[in-house]
């Protein structure tokens, strides 16, 4: 009786939190494709005009900061439980974001050449400001390429949790199909080996 009153408690529960989230406003059905354009556009500005506006990382920094918390809020408390759906990765957001890392090296070292004034006849040439966006271009691509290929996609640590869990899951699953094997063949092998040894 008390084991029936119990589960009745807990199934109480679960249909009053699904009663309240119901009561809940329905979330955006495309929430991670708008916040991922959001996110896109701004690192876009910051890659292609930092040059023009030093302080825009911060400013992108402080409204960053906001909007994780009027997101929570949203998330938590105003909109209904979100369906969590499995990626492995970013998707086509990755090549964006890489693409405008590029372009914003171009487009800054095109800025840094083409506003420097110096009284020296060397800068007065165009051509050799051409030649200081070609250099400072290629100076910040090797540089981006040694770290990306210095620092892995996968942490260490996470490679080390991950051969883990696929060691522990091939022991389970070794385990079920040990289990599943005849009881009594072992034994019949000893018994036989044991008949030949005499």
């Amino acid at each position: 009786s008390s084991g029936i009153n119990a589960e009745y408690g807990h199934a109480k529960e679960l249909i009053d939190i699904i009663e309240e989230d119901r009561k809940l406003i329905a979330g955006d059905n495309d929430f991670t494709l708008s916040e991922y354009t959001e996110k896109c556009i701004m690192y876009g500005f910051i890659m292609l005009f930092g040059a023009v506006f030093p302080l825009a990382p911060l400013v992108a920094l402080l409204c960053n900061v906001i909007d994780v918390r009027i997101d929570g809020y949203r998330i938590l408390w105003k909109n209904r439980r979100y369906i969590a759906q499995r990626a492995e990765d970013i998707g086509i957001w990755q090549y964006i974001l890489e693409f405008l890392n590029m372009i914003g090296v171009v487009v800054n070292s095109l800025i840094i050449a083409h506003t420097l004034n110096n009284n020296g006849s060397f800068l007065q040439n165009i051509e050799n400001k051409w030649l200081i966006a070609f250099a400072f271009e290629h100076v910040c691509f090797v540089v981006k390429f040694i770290i990306s290929y210095i620092i892995p996609d996968v942490p260490s640590d996470v490679q080390f949790k991950m051969r883990k869990e696929q060691f522990q899951v091939n022991q389970l699953f070794e385990k079920g199909i040990a289990k599943k094997s005849p009881q009594g063949t072992p034994n019949n092998n000893n018994n036989n080996n044991a008949d030949n040894a005499v």
